[in-house]
């Protein structure tokens, strides 16, 4: 029996996450499983081709298909087998628009891929990416939150998958951004506003992450105003005062320190 062509993309963004998506339920292989996009390779075209156009029509994502990365088999349910290969890709553009084929996406950390239901052969796939491209990509990271201080209390985050971890809004700084506009796109897009005030940064921390790239933490105490609307990498938001800061668990080794400096540094300002 001949063995079909297919195309797969590890698709990576310039913070180090890469897109997976989530088979629809009605599909006729493996039905909501998490998975890479791409698809077959139509007689004619190159893989690299059929890869550019399935990534597009899956997920709306403008991507450049780099090296190849690994080379793998499977076979359906109806006896088809397919030979596939998973390449690398860039993300240029766009916003993730799915097509029928699946029902949800994520842009994850490549080691938290393990708490997605899937295949075991993608689970080793995407992990050999995790431990190759993770320390060359990030060996280091800075990352910048917001300390959000309103009514003698503190805005925290609960972490989405992540039931009672707690975080601050903001994030990393991505490739070819300056430190001041990463933080207000990461303030945008995790709480929905763009009219804030930046005082400062109050406090910082340098570690090492299990993934092995060392990462330097800082917060700032800012002063928004508007409504505020959290993203879906949260699940809920929280005002806690100080005496309720050692209750939570922090996704920062140091953040109950940071928003304790963040609550002295307000009231010596007279915010509180």
């Amino acid at each position: 029996m001949k063995h079909k062509l297919a195309a797969k993309g590890i698709i990576r963004r310039g913070d180090g996450k890469i897109l997976i998506v989530k088979r629809s339920a009605e599909d006729d292989h493996q039905p909501g499983m998490w998975e890479t996009a791409g698809g077959a390779v139509e007689k004619g075209a190159s893989p690299q081709a059929a890869l550019t156009r399935e990534i597009r029509e899956e997920t709306g994502l403008e991507v450049e298909v780099g090296e190849p990365f690994n080379v793998f088999t499977f076979a359906k349910a109806n006896g088809d087998k397919k030979i596939g290969i998973t390449f690398i890709c860039d993300y240029l553009s766009g916003e993730v628009k799915l097509s029928e084929e699946h029902s949800d996406w994520r842009w994850i950390d490549p080691f938290d891929f393990k708490k997605f239901d899937s295949i075991q052969p993608l689970y080793n796939e995407i992990s050999g990416y995790a431990n190759k491209f993770s320390g060359e990509h990030e060996r280091f990271v800075i990352s910048q939150k917001g300390i959000f201080i309103r009514d003698k209390k503190c805005l925290i985050l609960e972490v989405d998958k992540k039931p009672d971890v707690w975080d601050l809004p903001g994030g990393r700084i991505n490739n070819n951004e300056n430190g001041q506009e990463s933080f207000r796109r990461e303030i945008k897009e995790e709480l929905g506003v763009d009219n804030f005030e930046v005082s400062g940064v109050i406090d910082y921390e340098a570690w090492h992450t299990r993934a092995g790239f060392a990462v330097c933490g800082a917060v700032n105490l800012i002063e928004i105003e508007g409504e505020i609307k959290i993203s879906n990498e949260h699940t809920k938001l929280k005002w806690i005062n100080e005496g309720e800061i050692d209750q939570h668990e922090f996704v920062w080794p140091a953040m109950s320190r940071m928003i304790k400096n963040g609550f002295r540094r307000a009231k010596a300002m007279g915010i509180i």
